[in-house]
């Protein structure tokens, strides 16, 4: 473990969940435009159009509650380093909470490209009906 003050280690991992808020509101401005462009004529249309704004509001709320966070993180950078005992550290369970951390991260990493290939073919399947 280093000597950081964890502070500032709480600061400069801001980024995550300032990335998460970034996507995730970004996610729910598709989602709004989508359900108006679906709109409301039909009793189907409107079915979408306001299953499509639930969602939005979900990815929002996230979007919103990591932004949140990130700047709690961001105002706690200059917290000064307070002592730890290392007396009550219980090591084992940071491990086992770290590997796992470790797990979730990696496999989030891999479900977010998964969505980005997909994003892009439905990107290079439009391109192709244009020129088609």
């Amino acid at each position: 473990m280093d000597d950081e003050p964890c502070g500032r280690d709480l600061a400069n991992n801001a980024v995550v969940p300032e990335r998460l808020a970034e996507l995730f509101r970004h996610v729910a401005d598709n989602l709004e435009a989508h359900a108006a462009w679906v709109g409301s004529a039909t009793p189907e249309a409107r079915l979408e159009h306001d299953a499509m704004r639930r969602v939005a509001a979900g990815y929002r709320g996230i979007g919103d509650a990591a932004g949140r966070a990130a700047e709690a993180m961001r105002a706690a950078g200059d917290l000064p380093a307070a002592p730890h005992d290392l007396a009550r550290f219980d090591r084992g369970a940071f491990e086992a909470w770290m590997r796992r951390k470790i797990e979730l991260q990696r496999g989030f990493a891999a479900l977010l490209l998964e969505h980005a290939e997909a994003s892009e073919r439905v990107l290079r399947s439009m391109a192709a009906d244009d020129h088609g």
